[in-house]
């Protein structure tokens, strides 16, 4: 019996010393850097959830090509018109 709690013991330690790493990493890990003003583009797109209906007004993008947002865990459709 005794060794069953040490073993628990040891492996709820060793689970929070590695959940404690991982918060440390995260916290100090930097943002990404801010985008370059230069480089966003306005657009006027608007988009619909096929799931939920929801719509969404894309009206900028960052200098890539437009890639439909996710919602609902699905990609959204662009609204005809």
């Amino acid at each position: 019996m005794l060794w069953l709690r040490l073993i628990v013991a040891i492996v709820i330690g060793i689970s929070f010393f590695a959940l404690s790493l991982w918060v440390i990493r995260q916290l100090a890990t930097p943002p990404p850097p801010e985008p370059d003003p230069e480089d966003i583009e306005l657009v006027d797109m608007p988009f619909v959830c096929t799931v939920c209906g929801m719509r969404l007004s894309v009206t900028q993008t960052h200098g890539e090509e437009l890639r439909a947002p996710r919602h609902c865990r699905e990609e959204m459709d662009p609204v005809p018109g």
